[in-house]
């Protein structure tokens, strides 16, 4: 999760500091807006490493419930042959 954090505020500050100075603000102020953006981006990328674990885990716990109800769906069938 560190490295999605540290990459997020990498983005963040190096695309907030190229369109600071782009837009030709001053150097201080590039770096003090770039600073915000480090934050910015930080916050957003852990967020969105958040959301995608999450998916992940639901759709593992989703197959895997999906795997349990077809070995009972057989069991069941096996059952029924015997009766």
């Amino acid at each position: 999760m560190r490295y999605f954090l540290l990459m997020g505020g990498f983005a963040g500050f190096a695309a907030v500091m190229i369109a600071s100075l782009y837009a030709g603000n001053r150097p201080a102020i590039a770096l003090r807006d770039a600073a915000v953006g480090c934050f910015v981006g930080g916050i957003l990328f852990r967020m969105l490493h958040a959301a995608y674990f999450a998916g992940i885990k639901g759709c593992i716990a989703e197959r895997a419930k999906g795997t349990r109800n077809a070995d009972h769906s057989d069991e069941l069938e096996g059952s029924q042959r015997r009766a």
